[in-house]
Order: structure tokens, then C-alpha cells, then sequence
């Protein structure tokens, strides 16, 4: 008996999780998020139909859904801006189109036109998520720099991406809810990117970036 009681550890630490609450905010914070993408599924899910307007539906929720599942996979930032510029800006940006409504669905070349919009919104986001792996986030924060993939021709793809598949359900149902929602969701996202940039100057490393990658937004354009 002595033997074996040898061989018995004394005490066996049991890792403990602590509670915070930032990080309770954070995570308050993303539910919000992922329930304003999910809330957007909902009117495009009621008109789904073997239609070039249904399939922008399908792809409309596909976008939301990815993008409601990305609000939980993200790292905690190094650093980030909390303010009530910063959630003005992100909330404009994001929800504004979840807005839009599928009336008066398109047909001929502007409902096909609509739908590649769509396509290539949704490919470019996810593209640019997987060179950006769990560093994507919403508000403005330092996460790391990423210059590879679609970051090599503009520094903003993923927001590129959520305004064409944006554009593009606006242009497969053409409405004047759904124009000026994207024409007023345009500045807001203007503005989240300068506060973003703003943030993330002191890095001598995004410096660096900014000098290779010219274009914000747009390539050649903006």
C-alpha cells in the first residue's frame, strides 16, 4: 500500500476558466452581429424559386450565413477602436443592406448582370477571409497585416466583396428602398475604412503596406 500511495500525486490542478468582462462584452458583441446577419436571411428566404431572382435569394443568404458564422471565429485584437464613430461607421456599413427587401425582381441582362455581382461578392469575401484565416474583424482593431491574396490589389477586399454582392442584390430587385440603401451604406464604409487605416498608422508595417498597395477600395479608382 505504501508503494502504490507513493505513486498518487498530491494534488491534481484542475485548469480553471475565468470569466471577464471584456470578454463577456466581446462576446455580446459578436452575437449581435451574427443575429443582424441572420435577421437579413429572412425576407430573401421567403421568395426562393427556380428563377435567376430566386438564385440571387440563395446567393444573398449564402453571403449572410457565412457571414453571420464569421462573427464568431475571430481573434482577440492586440489593440482597437470602441467609440461611438467606430460602431456608427461598422453598423452602417454592415447592416444598411441587410435592409433591402426582394421586391420587383429584374429580368433579362440586368437580373444576370445581378446575380454575377452577387457571385463574384461572395467568392472575393471568402477568398479574402481565407488569406485572412481568424484576424477578421468589425471594428477597428490591429490583428496582424495581411498582403497576400486579394490584399495584394486593394487593402480593403473584403468590404469590396460585401458591396458588390450588396450592389448586386440591388440590381436583381430594383427598388428605390434598395438604391438608397446602398447609396447611403457607400460613405459609411468610406468612413469605417479611414478609421481603420487611422487606427493602425503606428505600424511601421502597415506603412509599409499602404505604400505597396495603393487602392483602398476599388482598383484604380479608389
Amino acid at each position: 500500500m505504501e508503494r502504490i500511495a507513493a505513486h498518487i500525486p498530491a494534488q491534481i490542478a484542475v485548469p480553471q476558466s475565468h470569466v471577464t468582462v471584456a470578454g463577456l462584452r466581446r462576446a455580446l458583441g459578436d452575437c449581435v452581429l451574427a443575429l443582424s446577419f441572420m435577421l437579413a436571411m429572412i425576407p430573401a428566404g421567403r421568395e426562393l424559386s427556380f428563377t435567376l431572382a430566386g438564385t440571387a435569394n440563395v446567393v444573398w443568404i449564402a453571403g449572410a450565413a457565412i457571414m453571420a458564422v464569421m462573427s464568431f471565429a475571430r481573434f482577440t485584437p492586440r489593440s482597437a477602436t470602441v467609440n461611438p464613430r467606430t460602431l456608427a461607421a461598422s453598423g452602417g456599413m454592415l447592416i444598411l443592406p441587410c435592409f433591402m427587401r426582394p421586391t420587383n425582381p429584374s429580368t433579362g441582362a440586368l437580373a444576370t448582370t445581378g446575380l454575377i455581382f452577387e457571385l463574384f461578392g461572395v467568392v472575393l469575401t471568402q477568398v479574402a477571409r481565407v488569406y485572412m484565416g481568424r484576424s477578421f474583424g468589425i471594428l477597428p482593431a490591429k490583428r496582424g497585416i495581411v498582403c497576400k491574396g486579394p490584399f495584394r490589389w486593394v487593402r480593403h477586399p473584403i468590404y469590396f466583396g460585401w458591396l458588390i454582392l450588396s450592389i448586386g442584390y440591388a440590381m436583381s430587385y430594383v427598388s428605390e428602398r434598395n438604391t438608397i440603401l446602398i447609396a447611403v451604406t457607400l460613405p459609411f464604409m468610406v468612413w469605417r475604412i479611414s478609421q481603420e487605416e487611422q487606427h493602425l498608422t503606428a505600424d511601421p508595417d502597415y506603412r509599409r503596406y499602404v505604400g505597396l498597395v495603393r487602392y483602398r477600395l476599388f482598383p484604380g479608382l479608389v
